[in-house]
């Protein structure tokens, strides 16, 4: 639990944190807004089309540590909606945990048949363009051009995300040379 129940003055600190990330964050908190307990509740633009391990994954790196771990770690529900989601909408979302060891081979062959590593290390190799480092904009792209299916892309990020990477950056950065070295399969 909480080691305040002051919400109002902590979901001002919240929302400073945040607004420094994401310009247009609102932060509720309260008990059982969209669930039972102490709810947080972050609405922003920025999560549109953002899986819901994305959302929280952006949400917590944008908190001082400190603040996070004192006041926010433990005895919170956390939601991280887009301007129009509910509760539910986050709660119904896939999570990387539900893939299985037979999703993660199939899925790697997948993403080995679109050459999705290949062309992601050409795609940003020399160029001004950054990788993003909120979503899969890139990879996206990537996968739709091999044929994928929104279904297929959406287990292939899924995968991403298990194996560490939130965004573009991510996958870029730290993935990209684990799977062209082959050490992550």
């Amino acid at each position: 639990m909480s080691q305040t129940k002051d919400y109002a003055k902590l979901q001002r600190e919240l929302e400073a944190c945040l607004q420094i990330r994401f310009p247009d964050a609102a932060v509720q908190i309260g008990d059982e807004i969209h669930y039972k307990g102490p709810n947080i509740v972050v609405t922003s633009s920025k999560f549109a089309g953002l899986l819901a391990e994305q959302r929280f994954h952006h949400v917590v790196r944008a908190i001082p540590k400190e603040f996070y771990e004192k006041k926010l770690q433990k005895g919170f529900v956390w939601f991280e909606l887009a301007p129009g989601e509910k509760g539910i909408d986050l709660m119904r979302m896939p999570r990387s945990t539900d893939l299985t060891g037979a999703d993660e081979a199939a899925i790697r062959r997948q993403l080995d048949d679109a050459k999705l590593f290949k062309k992601l290390a050409s795609a940003f190799e020399g160029e001004d363009d950054e990788p993003s480092g909120i979503h899969f904009g890139a990879t996206i792209e990537i996968l739709k051009k091999a044929g994928l299916s929104e279904s297929q892309i959406e287990r292939c990020c899924l995968y991403m995300i298990l194996k560490g990477a939130y965004c573009d950056a991510h996958v870029v950065n730290d993935l990209l040379p684990k799977m062209l070295a082959g050490d992550a399969a």
